[in-house]
């Protein structure tokens, strides 16, 4: 029997493939709907998302709520592409997602900042959802975070007895690449982690100059420390500063950063726990009274609200006018 003559697939098989694939999109918005503001996509955004398998280091635009423009998914490079050809509205803010976040969760963190920015925003897709929760975890908080504190030990016991950091010195990092290729390693996968790190490097390798605002949460914190330890590994080889307008916000995670990176501003909930956990112990941060994880402005008295904590970054921020009156962000210890 040829292909063109196969029977139809029985009825029973295509009802149980249906609904295990609405099942599966289901499981995969619980993480978005507990830790990001959902509801800040409209429900036609919200389908077309859940229909689309868009990849981890995929980069979405999200427009302002109001913008009758379509959220687009675009390629990393395609995205490069058209912001250096400055023919459509420049995007100079991108935002990086949790554990588990699809890209419904990344187009909601991204859609907060965009309304509190007034322009377009771009997000990088940071999983699938509930679907790699568990890989994505380890990735995130196991490796990249037991990385990123065994970093910040060694630069705190060198800086105590006055020797040079080795640990991100060029020298040091050209060494590791060269070890990795003698072993047959992949560089990118070794030195550059997961996929939307690798894709967040690389836009800061082609157009890192025009980013202004670099926004994470949770383990989304710990891809854009990673990407930055491997664009200033180029900066350095080159005798190149970091971009003065560069600004860096972590939420629901406290992490070290190399000390370039000084506009820097860490936001941690009160009773967040679980951000408690993966943070660094020694590193400044700003406590929010009563917040947890989540960004979900759903849960009012427990969130962490991306608006208040961008607002008292701009406050914080050189030149700012001074901690705002109405924020709840204090530097009080948790």
């Amino acid at each position: 029997m040829s292909a063109a003559q196969l029977p139809a697939p029985p009825l029973a098989w295509e009802v149980f493939r249906r609904s295990t694939i609405v099942a599966a999109r289901a499981a995969n918005s619980i993480l978005d709907t507990v830790f990001y503001d959902v509801k800040a996509l409209t429900d036609a955004e919200r389908r077309l998302l859940s229909k689309h398998l868009v990849p981890e280091g995929a980069v979405l635009v999200v427009y302002p709520s109001g913008d009758k423009r379509r959220i687009r998914a675009l390629e990393a490079e395609r995205f490069v592409f058209e912001q250096l050809s400055e023919r459509i509205d420049p995007v100079n803010a991108v935002v990086v997602g949790g554990v588990g976040s699809s890209a419904i969760g990344t187009a909601a963190f991204a859609r907060n900042v965009a309304d509190y920015l007034g322009k377009p925003v771009a997000g990088i897709v940071s999983g699938y959802g509930l679907a790699d929760v568990v890989t994505e975890g380890l990735g995130g908080w196991f490796v990249l975070g037991a990385r990123n504190a065994l970093r910040e030990m060694s630069a705190r016991l060198l800086d105590l007895y006055g020797l040079k950091d080795h640990v991100r010195d060029p020298g040091s990092h050209a060494a590791m690449k060269s070890l990795l290729a003698s072993a047959g390693k992949r560089q990118e996968k070794f030195l550059y982690g997961s996929p939307d790190s690798a894709t967040l490097l690389f836009l800061l390798q082609a157009m890192g100059r025009r980013i202004e605002l670099l926004v994470g949460h949770s383990k989304g914190n710990y891809s854009i420390e990673n990407a930055l330890e491997g664009w200033i590994s180029e900066l350095r080889n080159g005798c190149m500063q970091v971009p003065p307008r560069l600004r860096i916000i972590t939420l629901g995670a406290v992490i070290w950063f190399p000390p370039e990176f000084s506009n820097l501003h860490q936001f941690i909930g009160q009773i967040d726990y679980f951000g408690m956990l993966n943070s660094r112990i020694f590193v400044k941060r700003i406590c929010v009274p009563g917040a947890w994880h989540s960004l979900n402005r759903d849960m009012r008295c427990s969130c962490l609200s991306v608006k208040e904590a961008l607002a008292a970054a701009d406050a914080f921020s050189p030149g700012g006018p001074g901690s705002p009156k109405r924020s709840r962000a204090t530097m009080a210890g948790c």
